[in-house]
């Protein structure tokens, strides 16, 4: 009897400590998977938050630049462009959406800053120099007040001159000689007087004008009437003159009013990739180089 008794306090003190073991064992592998988690949660997570953080950083260096340029305190990333026809990856689809949304309001916001609302159709009118896009909606509400002989010019986009280079024309819009017809010319790299022609606009009335460039999607909105096309080619990106009645042409006989660029292009995207891809790349230095060190330590 005693010997059984033994032998069942000897059973389970070893069940026991069994138990405490296997509880041991537990909580060290669920520690490690909870650790686990975290490092490939964070490893997933870096490159968004740097490529972010990275975006930020060159918008703010921009900063200075464009107050000295501009006169006012709005960013625009310099960063390459990625090619037009290259995708982005389905997990960047968030940085790039950050970044698009950023680029695009701070250009917006500049753009708008310095470009008047209502400026006066006179012959040889500065009113801006802006950060044109090759994506953009450019849109103004346009009373014809009468006609002239010859074309009468109402806004003129430009790098610095009439015609007949890749930008000089990004947009230009006039009235065709004699009426109220829009000649919209939307210069692109193969064509610097590639264009769209309305029907005449009313006299005396006030009509909302949007042109809307995406792509190669072209749409022109006069007042309910909607004119679309397909542009063969890329337009340009880049500083732009601004003139309301440029120094070539007579000024249009009308008054114009709201008038607002907008940037559409993806700029934040292409910004965003070109800063991943340069951290990715880094990266990949990085583990060349610890590799090649434990080369040389073998």
């Amino acid at each position: 009897c005693i010997r059984c008794i033994c032998s069942r306090n000897i059973q389970t003190g070893s069940l026991k400590e069994m138990k405490k073991e296997n509880a041991s064992l537990y909580w060290t592998v669920a520690l490690f998977l909870a650790l686990s988690t975290i490092c490939v949660t964070a490893n997933k997570l870096y490159p968004k938050i740097s490529v972010v953080e990275d975006v930020i950083a060159r918008e703010d260096d921009m900063a200075v630049e464009d107050k000295l340029f501009y006169g006012v305190e709005t960013t625009d990333s310099d960063l390459p462009a990625v090619e037009s026809n290259e995708m982005v990856h389905k997990e960047d689809s968030e940085i790039c959406e950050i970044a698009y949304r950023r680029c695009n309001a701070y250009t917006n916001n500049k753009n708008n800053k310095v470009l008047p609302t209502s400026p006066a159709l006179v012959q040889n009118n500065q009113i801006a120099i802006i950060s044109g896009k090759a994506d953009y909606r450019l849109s103004f509400d346009i009373t014809p007040t009468g006609t002239i002989v010859d074309y009468g010019n109402i806004l003129h986009f430009t790098t610095d001159n009439n015609c007949c280079n890749f930008g000089q024309r990004s947009p230009a819009i006039w009235f065709h000689p004699g009426t109220t017809r829009l000649y919209v010319v939307i210069g692109d790299s193969t064509d610097s007087n590639w264009r769209l022609d309305t029907d005449d606009l009313p006299l005396n009335v006030r009509t909302k004008i949007t042109l809307e460039c995406m792509g190669k999607n072209v749409k022109l909105t006069v007042g309910e009437k909607v004119y679309t096309a397909t542009q063969p080619t890329y337009r340009f990106a880049g500083n732009l003159i601004v003139y309301a009645g440029d120094p070539w042409w007579e000024a249009a006989n009308a008054v114009v009013s709201n008038v607002i660029y907008e940037t559409l292009s993806a700029t934040g995207v292409n910004a965003a990739v070109a800063s991943k891809r340069r951290y990715m790349s880094n990266l990949q230095d990085e583990e060349m180089n610890i590799a090649e060190k434990e080369n040389m330590d073998n």
